[in-house]
């Protein structure tokens, strides 16, 4: 009777679209200076090991998402869209300094990239957007912050001005929000060559292109690595940046009435768009968080996490 019961609410779970495989510990330390200042010597590499606890997945019209779920239960909620080609690995180190700062964290797997299915066909950003909504559901999470970086940023917004009632505020570090001249040049750019070599060539080539154009930053050796293998592991699954493209961000920012954060690097390729963007509306405001790369948040857990906390801190005794 017992066995049947369990059963059977197991099957309930699935049917519904729940989640599943979801681990409810404390946030892990995989090493005891994920938070701390980087330092040049800082090129250890502890591969999937960063990703230590809180994962599970949950059955959506997408597919199955794998998402990683920390911090303390009381905490206000933060839901962290990464950028594309990469997955939820991007919030490694941020999500424990996140916890350590009070804040409860959703990172998630966009369909197609880390550990999440692919859809089928080509999703809009609307599309992507909407797909959150069963994830959060599933895990009980009525109201959140939410933060995106690149492709993420585009989600975020999405889901932000067609579900403002959940959101208590948003963060944008790097926000494609293109005009039509800026997409047409984005969309002119040619795609990586990602054909297998016989060498291994094929990897070496993309992490040499990547460490030349972004430079020896503490901790950068590992992020590149980490971009290298994403790209590579999301293949021909790797259709978000065409919706990116397809998108139009500045409609979905115009109807965001939260209090919005972007923030920007000077070196990345958005930093000038970031800036326009900060200004768009009162409840709009640019912080530049590094003269680095678009990876600077990866290098700089820490400090982008002291951000975020006072941000989401703030942003929740508003709504």
């Amino acid at each position: 009777m017992i066995k049947a019961t369990v059963a059977a609410g197991l099957m309930a779970m699935v049917l519904a679209g729940s989640a599943f495989a979801a681990d409810e510990i404390e946030p892990p330390t995989a090493r005891a200076d994920r938070c701390a200042p980087p330092s040049p010597q800082d090129s250890q590499w502890d591969g999937l090991g960063v990703l230590k606890g809180g994962k599970g997945y949950v059955t959506t019209p997408m597919g199955q998402v794998h998402y990683r779920l920390m911090g303390p239960k009381d905490g206000p909620v933060l839901v962290l869209i990464h950028q594309t080609p990469w997955s939820l690995i991007e919030f490694a180190d941020i999500q424990p300094c996140l916890a350590a700062r009070g804040i409860r964290t959703l990172a998630i797997d966009t369909p197609g990239y880390g550990m999440s299915d692919a859809p089928a066909g080509k999703p809009t950003i609307a599309a992507y957007a909407g797909n959150m909504l069963p994830v959060l559901d599933a895990l009980h999470i009525r109201k959140a912050a939410f933060a995106g970086h690149h492709t993420g940023a585009a989600i975020v917004a999405a889901f932000a001005a067609r579900h403002g009632d959940r959101v208590t505020g948003v963060i944008l570090h790097g926000a494609p929000n293109y005009n039509d001249a800026e997409r047409a040049q984005r969309r002119a750019l040619p795609h990586p060559d990602l054909s297998l070599k016989p060498d291994g060539s094929h990897l070496s080539a993309y992490y040499d292109k990547l460490f030349k154009a972004q430079g020896a930053y503490p901790r950068n050796l590992a992020t590149i690595n980490w971009s290298t293998l994403n790209i590579f592991l999301a293949g021909a699954s790797d259709v978000a940046h065409a919706a990116v493209y397809a998108n139009d961000m500045a409609g979905d920012l115009q109807r965001i009435e939260a209090p919005l954060l972007v923030l920007s690097d000077g070196g990345d390729a958005l930093n000038a768009i970031d800036q326009r963007t900060g200004t768009m509306k009162p409840n709009f405001r640019y912080r530049k968080f590094s003269d680095g790369s678009a990876h600077m948040l990866i290098v700089e857990p820490a400090r982008w996490s002291d951000i975020a906390a006072g941000f989401v801190q703030e942003a929740v005794k508003k709504r």
